[in-house]
């Protein structure tokens, strides 16, 4: 598959795996429990549970996943967190549009990357993200990436897909591993 188009309903059977923001893991040193955002199913029921044995937050939370179906949804891809166009200009470009990018609709961001869900974690809390309004998720061995050919190697593409409803409305990939010409904030919004 070469990207999705627009028009397209969002593939089923996706699933990355985040690590929700909650006050007990506001801390850098906690690390917090991995849970899945089925793109699909929605409405799967996660239990957090942590004991004070191991020295860790005490939370008995219950998550519910979201489906794509019900929102707007935009996913943005890049090659790895903590790397430095992504962390100089992708991502500090939707922090500072959040509430434009609120006021046209979006009820999520997804930054997606290969890393893993602590690193992901890590990288939202590096940047003072203190909400699920931009989610920092892991595409394990970047395997969603690869389905739809928006991958650089072992690593996630940059790219950008918005997806009203369950349907794709906006999916562009940069031709330059450091652009931002189809994936930043700003062209998102364009396009919105």
């Amino acid at each position: 598959m070469s990207g999705l188009k627009v028009g397209e309903q969002f593939p089923e059977g996706v699933a990355f795996q985040y690590i929700p923001h909650q006050e007990e893991t506001a801390d850098f040193k906690v690390c917090g429990i991995p849970i899945k955002y089925d793109t699909a199913k929605g409405k799967s029921l996660y239990q957090l549970k942590h004991h004070e044995k191991r020295k860790t937050f005490v939370a008995n939370a219950s998550r519910l996943t979201t489906e794509f179906k019900d929102k707007k949804v935009v996913i943005v891809s890049i090659p790895g967190a903590f790397t430095p166009t992504c962390s100089a200009s992708h991502l500090p470009g939707y922090i500072e549009h959040k509430d434009e990018l609120k006021a046209k609709g979006v009820d999520q961001v997804i930054f997606l990357a290969y890393n893993d869900p602590f690193v992901m974690s890590g990288w939202g809390k590096a940047n003072n993200i203190k909400d699920d309004f931009i989610v920092f998720a892991s595409d394990a061995n970047a395997a969603f990436s690869t389905s739809i050919g928006w991958n650089h190697g072992e690593r996630t593409a940059r790219y950008a897909i918005v997806i009203d409803h369950g349907k794709v409305v906006y999916a562009e990939k940069e031709t330059e591993l450091q652009g931002l010409e189809v994936s930043g904030a700003e062209p998102v919004l364009k396009a919105l």
